[in-house]
Formats: structure tokens, C-alpha cells, sequence
């Protein structure tokens, strides 16, 4: 009776090991693909900014005190567009107090990310030149918007539609656009 029990335990936790396991895999991989994007960028930062091994190391500083703060803007901007989707879904009645508060947040975000890419130009300001200052802004820039349309069009990558969307974009990064 036990064994029969234990086995049944057993047999009822895989799966739910399986879907942890799995999700650690995925944020592994996140992480993993992020620290490759990130050094894939830094190299291509140093080389067309013709950065010195002092500011290369400066600026990865720079970049990772403040890539936390990104992170967190990131989540909650993440986590007050769906508490505002819910709210705004066809078919349900809003309640008004919580849709103008969440309105009144995402437009908080949206200025505290303004801030702090404006705190993090002015240290970088420290230590590149105004034309490096510059040129760095559009390269992260640009990395940005890439990124954002990755994400918007994760569930197609494997679709002939998703590759098709793909094949414009194939140019380096921090290249000037046509």
C-alpha cells in the first residue's frame, strides 16, 4: 500500500519537476543569450567607437550599475501593461479608479526611464568624448529596438513569416541605416 502511494506520488510530482526543470532551463538560457548579447555588444561598442581599455572598462561598469535599474523598469512596465490589458478587456467593465491609476503609473515608468537613461548618459559623459557620447546612444538605441521587435515577434521565429520578418535586419549592429 505505501509503495503504491509513493510510486503515485511519484508519478503525480514528474511532471511538475519536468515543468520547473524546464523553467530553469529557459531562464538559463536567458541569462546565457543576454551576457552574449551584452559582450557581443561591448566589443562592437569599443571597436567602432575606438574606446581605450580604460573607457571600455568604465563603461562596462556603467552599463551593468545600471542595466539592474533597466531590469526593473522593465518588470514593472511588464507587469502594469497587463494589470491594464485586464482592466481594458472587451466584454468587462473597467473599474475607473484602478485603470486611471495604472494610467497615471505606466506614465510615472515612462518618466523614471527617462531619468535614468539620462543619469546614465551623464556618467558616460565622464569618460567618452561627446562624438563617442553620441555615437553610443544610437548603437543602444538601436540595440533596443531590435530587441523590442524580437520580443514582439518571439512566437513567430520558426514561421516562414517570422523568418521572412528577419531578413531586412540582418545588418550589424551600430551600422549607419540605408
Amino acid at each position: 500500500m505505501r509503495r503504491r502511494v509513493l510510486l503515485s506520488l511519484l508519478l503525480a510530482a514528474a511532471p511538475l519537476y519536468s515543468a520547473a526543470a524546464q523553467r530553469a532551463d529557459s531562464a538559463a538560457k536567458t541569462d546565457s543569450l543576454r551576457h552574449r548579447i551584452e559582450e557581443r555588444f561591448a566589443s562592437r561598442v569599443q571597436e567602432q567607437l575606438g574606446l581605450t581599455n580604460e573607457q571600455t572598462a568604465k563603461l562596462r561598469a556603467t552599463s551593468q550599475q545600471f542595466s539592474v535599474r533597466r531590469r526593473e523598469l522593465h518588470t514593472r512596465h511588464r507587469q502594469l501593461r497587463e494589470a491594464l490589458s485586464a482592466q481594458l478587456r472587451p466584454g468587462m467593465a473597467a473599474n475607473q479608479d484602478s485603470v486611471a491609476k495604472l494610467t497615471d503609473a505606466m506614465i510615472d515608468l515612462r518618466i523614471a526611464a527617462a531619468q535614468a537613461s539620462r543619469d546614465e548618459m551623464r556618467e558616460v559623459a565622464k569618460y567618452l568624448t561627446p562624438v563617442q557620447r553620441a555615437r553610443f546612444f544610437v548603437m543602444r538605441d538601436r540595440l533596443y529596438h531590435h530587441m523590442k521587435e524580437a520580443r514582439e515577434h518571439r512566437g513567430t521565429w520558426g514561421s516562414s513569416e517570422g523568418r521572412d520578418h528577419w531578413k531586412g535586419h540582418e545588418r550589424r549592429m551600430g551600422e549607419p541605416r540605408e
